[in-house]
């Protein structure tokens, strides 16, 4: 059902993006905006005014650090926290609970992988059969369409069965 459910949705998906794609080509909305915002930026100079601003708030920051040494204080601090961790982990894992509990949740996470994994085969299968569907069903429409015209403009439609006449096979 999940697998289904995500199917559809992913069809779906799928064909509005390409509504919406071919609405922005026939429309050139992506292109005008972006032409408008560049010609903005060239007659403020923003991206401009925001370097030079990146650069001075750089230099600024790299004047603190210099000053109070600020990074150094805190590499220390966090190689510091790094062995106090490593130590903890590993009086922590030898404990032979913590170590079933950490070896059951691994298993129940390898689970839940599979299962997911199995729903993605499913889905993408589901996707191909919908796809295949559509396709079908397009064909079908069009060809319905062309039959109809046939019987409403033409003297003779498609489904007319051709004429047969008896063939006497003594003259062979």
């Amino acid at each position: 059902m999940v697998s289904t459910m995500l199917a559809k949705g992913f069809i779906l998906g799928k064909d509005a993006i390409s509504k919406a794609k071919a609405f922005d080509e026939q429309h050139h909305l992506t292109s005008n905006a972006s032409a408008a915002v560049t010609s903005f930026d060239q007659k403020i100079g923003l991206s401009e005014k925001l370097s030079i601003g990146t650069a001075v708030v750089n230099e600024k920051m790299r004047e603190m650090d210099d000053r109070f040494q600020v990074s150094e204080k805190t590499r220390f601090a966090l190689s510091v926290a790094e062995q106090k961790a490593s130590i903890a982990g590993t009086a922590i894992m030898s404990n032979s609970y913590v170590s079933t509990g950490a070896s059951w949740l691994s298993n129940a996470f390898t689970a839940v992988a599979r299962a997911a994994e199995d729903v993605g085969m499913l889905t993408k299968e589901k996707v191909g059969k919908a796809e295949e569907e559509k396709t079908g069903s397009v064909y079908k429409e069009r060809a319905r369409i062309i039959e109809d015209f046939a019987e409403l403009h033409l003297d003779e439609s498609p489904k007319a069965e051709p004429s047969v006449g008896l063939v006497d096979s003594s003259l062979e």
